[in-house]
């Protein structure tokens, strides 16, 4: 195993998995310490480790005040009363921005959460996602995620 953080190492492993160059629309991904909240509406900026924005030229560390500054001016944006077709394509990409936070907690040795909140700022709460993951360690030290859906209070 290297000598890399567990909970850096699957904080880096979340942030690539939203790296992905396909992806239609703009990101604001917020890592939050452990004690934060990452179902609140914004992050505060007292909770925040880390930050990328993706506004069209891929998934960039950013300043997470400069990154929480950008991300409000996207929540500003409302969805758009024209069609999709009549939107030009940057429009459509800050329709459909998402915003998302996350914190990583050690529960054992051999064992990470990973508490994910993903929210379409233009469609919240309809578009609003939560999730818990599990992640462990294999005995050749290889991080997974066992991911499990977050149970719900009803």
């Amino acid at each position: 195993m290297s000598a890399i953080n567990p909970l850096d190492h699957v904080a880096a492993r979340i942030v690539e998995r939203y790296s992905n160059p396909s992806r239609k629309a703009y990101l604001y991904l917020f890592r939050l310490n452990v004690d934060a909240l990452p179902t609140a509406p914004m992050p505060e900026a007292a909770h925040l480790l880390a930050a990328w924005v993706d506004d069209g030229r891929g998934l960039l560390a950013t300043d997470p005040l400069e990154a929480l500054r950008l991300c409000e001016l996207a929540r500003q944006i409302k969805p758009h009363a024209d069609s999709p077709q009549a939107l030009t394509p940057h429009q459509r990409k800050q329709m459909m921005a998402r915003l998302i936070q996350f914190s990583v907690r050690r529960v054992a040795e051999d064992e990470i959460a990973v508490h994910l909140f993903s929210r379409a700022l233009g469609f919240t709460p309809k578009g609003d996602r939560e999730v818990v993951e599990d992640w462990r360690q294999t005995a050749d030290g290889v991080w997974y995620s066992a991911y499990r859906e977050r149970e719900r209070a009803e």
